[in-house]
């Protein structure tokens, strides 16, 4: 069970949720996804990850309500438990300095490319 430390609505139907995570949190990279489930019977449901705090061993998901189970998650609050979150999963993001970076999405799918953009910066100040 991984509790929910705090919820923000982006709009009616786009929720923010920072759950606690630690060892997502450590071990994630751009472009990883978690899959999370509501309830033992829930359907189990692939989000990206859209942030993490490794201090706070907490990671951020961006959950858009389009069905039932994406309604269960974010109808939840903060200090309400997610049954399930395992990861990080898939194929992380290959980023690389070689000159200028673009991003492309659109809808919540942006999450993916927030961190990538936040990773490109990173690597030209260092």
């Amino acid at each position: 069970m991984n509790k929910i430390v705090s919820k923000e609505h982006f709009s009616a139907n786009v929720v923010k949720l920072e759950v606690e995570a630690p060892l997502i949190a450590r071990s994630r990279k751009a472009g990883h996804f978690v899959i999370v489930k509501v309830g033992e019977k829930g359907e189990r449901i692939p989000l990206t990850i859209a942030g993490a705090d490794t201090e706070k061993g907490t990671i951020t998901l961006v959950i858009q309500a389009v069905g039932g189970s994406s309604r269960k998650i974010c109808e939840l609050n903060e200090g309400d438990y997610i049954t399930d979150v395992v990861g990080p999963l898939g194929q992380a993001t290959h980023i690389e300095k070689v000159g200028t970076v673009v991003c492309a999405g659109g809808g919540v799918g942006v999450a993916r490319c927030c961190r990538s953009w936040r990773l490109s910066i990173r690597r030209e100040t260092v």
